[in-house]
């Protein structure tokens, strides 16, 4: 997808990562509104659709800005998003101003570092060999998991990209908002 800044560019990685994020639009839609005899036009950065919660389909339109922008010219942008929460409430839809402190958070990195794994093929031997473990395990890190699967530590090597690929597409689960390190809680995810 495209993006006009390093901190869009950020959160399309984080949406991109969300397993509940059916769908990303860049740039969906542009409101036309009135001001001062003439008028303006706005486009909102992201609209994200999520998976169906309670027969409900969230969808959430994004603005992404730097805090100092948004301090600096609120004044500027204050009319603009009244029309887009006006626009988001009359479709059941929300509109959300998100920040580099809502992006670049530990979650933007593990996804940056997960992401690469996602696209790798199933090694299934690792595979069983991990998800065995872990399921006598329950909850572990995945240095104990490795351990315990494995004496080599040529093995434990190869085991690790799938031990990552599995972490990446959701088959252990681990908390995202810290971060993802050889000693952090890991489990073997109730779906999978």
């Amino acid at each position: 997808m495209g993006f006009e800044s390093s901190l869009e560019r950020d959160w399309l990685i984080c949406l991109d990562f969300d397993p509940n994020v059916q769908l990303i639009l860049e740039q969906p839609f542009s409101l036309t509104y009135a001001v001062d005899g003439g008028e303006r036009r706005y486009t909102p950065d992201v609209l994200a659709q999520f998976r169906e919660q309670n027969g409900v389909v969230p969808v959430v339109v994004y603005e992404v800005k730097p805090v100092e922008v948004l301090r600096l010219e609120w004044q500027k942008f204050q009319r603009r998003f009244r029309e887009a929460v006006r626009f988001c409430r009359e479709r059941d839809w929300r509109f959300k101003i998100v920040t580099e402190k809502h992006i670049r958070t530990p979650y933007l990195q593990n996804a940056k570092f997960l992401r690469k794994y996602r696209g790798n093929p199933v090694q299934q031997m690792y595979k069983d060999q991990l998800s065995y473990s872990l399921k006598g395990l329950g909850s572990t890190t995945p240095q104990a998991l490795l351990a315990l699967s494995y004496l080599e530590d040529e093995k434990k090597m190869a085991a690790l990209t799938e031990l990552w690929r599995m972490v990446a597409t959701g088959e252990i689960s681990t908390s995202l908002d810290k971060p993802l390190t050889m000693h952090s809680p890991i489990w073997k995810s109730s779906w999978a």
